[in-house]
């Protein structure tokens, strides 16, 4: 067993983010993991990964666009993202951490 936390010293800022970090938690040929840290005014920037993405919340609040709609994200949502869509996310008022999980091959 392998017990990770978000631990802002480890954290390495998002690329193409702005107030954002994260903690790689497992990268291998059939999944990449991490836990995504935005803080007020955070922002992933828009992307587009080419494999389905899972991301659960786990505190905070946020928004998230994929493709054409647009949810708020609180505590406790899972959602599933296609691939080849254009995702978003970002705050406002309120630190959002989620743990990102990419099936497949391909990065966050």
């Amino acid at each position: 067993m392998e017990l990770i936390r978000f631990d802002s010293a480890k954290a390495a800022p998002l690329p193409g983010g702005a107030n954002a970090t994260y903690v790689p938690i497992h990268s291998g040929d059939r999944m990449t993991a991490m836990i995504l840290q935005l803080d007020k005014k955070g922002d992933t920037g828009k992307r587009e990964v080419g494999t389905d993405i899972v991301l659960t919340v786990i505190s905070g609040e946020g928004r998230l666009r994929s493709g054409g709609e647009i949810a708020d994200l609180q505590p406790g949502d899972v959602c599933v993202l296609p691939g080849g869509i254009l995702h978003h996310i970002w705050t406002t008022d309120s630190r959002l951490q989620a743990v990102m999980i990419t099936l497949g091959s391909s990065g966050v």
